[in-house]
């Protein structure tokens, strides 16, 4: 009989209103605009991020390989000047990586640049 008299609880506070308001659909909403956001960062964002990591690492191996044959080429002809022998350099250096003939010429001339400034550099035991 007490039971009666007491008044019914009031449904107030945080999460009495929170736990209204998060049914099924309301969480399949936000899963979705969560999955939608999540998309966009990673295609904005972290894409573009991992890209240019690639792409620097790229660089980085075909400067490797454009210093070992200009070495090389260095060697076989050493009384001839490097642009006698650049044509053969940069043809070895797109077998070996598959870059583009500009990008090829670009790493061969950069390889040689820097050992015309450090000749002591390319000095092999």
């Amino acid at each position: 009989m007490q039971n009666s008299m007491l008044p019914e609880p009031i449904l107030a506070g945080l999460f009495s209103f929170i736990g209204g308001l998060l049914t099924e659909k309301s969480f399949a909403a936000l899963g979705t605009i969560l999955m939608i956001y999540l998309g966009y960062f990673v295609r904005k964002e972290l894409i573009p991020f991992l890209k240019v990591k690639r792409n620097k690492e790229m660089a980085q191996h075909v400067l490797i390989i454009a210093d070992d044959v200009t070495d090389y080429f260095r060697l076989k002809f050493p009384q001839a000047h490097w642009s006698v022998w650049l044509d053969r350099a940069v043809d070895r250096i797109i077998d070996i990586t598959g870059i583009g003939k500009d990008g090829a010429r670009r790493a061969a001339q950069a390889s040689m640049a820097r050992k015309e400034n450090h000749p002591q550099s390319t000095k092999s035991a």
